[in-house]
């Protein structure tokens, strides 16, 4: 499961970009309402999605489990960095680097490290495969907000 999640993830940071930079600054910026973010403002939340995740993968191959999971305050960070003020290839870049340092880090993942656990709250422990997995799923529904694609 793990190789073909990562062949999922190298698919989309190959595919997503070329796809999402053929739509319009209009588009991207467009708000449906003042309280939902714009598609560029949803870029920018799987940006930190991915820098947030990255940190807990990485402390989940060294770190004794369960390593303790927090949460962060998505509509903070997505406010503070103005994402819809970026040009769109610079957002599209900062997205496409982010993933592929994911790949990077957990290609070099021991079977024994993938086994490692989070305790996400309430009792909720997972390992750094169903992390690793759920974090693809995430992406993919976001992307699905921002564009149509058949991969």
């Amino acid at each position: 499961m793990t190789n073909s999640t990562t062949t999922r993830l190298q698919q989309l940071t190959d595919v997503v970009p070329s796809l999402i930079a053929q739509c319009s600054e209009e588009e991207l910026t467009y708000q449906s309402d003042p309280h939902k973010w714009s598609k560029k403002e949803i870029i920018g939340h799987l940006i930190d999605s991915a820098i947030n995740n990255h940190v807990r993968f990485a402390r989940l191959r060294f770190t004794p489990s369960p390593l303790v999971i927090e949460g962060y305050a998505q509509d903070d960070w997505v406010r503070v960095h103005a994402y819809s003020q970026w040009p769109t290839e610079r957002l599209l870049r900062s997205w496409q680097s982010q993933q592929e340092q994911i790949i990077a880090l957990l290609a070099q993942t021991s079977e024994q490290e993938w086994q490692r656990t989070c305790d996400l709250g309430a009792g909720q422990l997972r390992t750094l495969r169903w992390l690793y997995e759920d974090y693809v799923v995430h992406l993919e529904h976001h992307l699905r907000q921002i564009i149509t694609y058949d991969l």
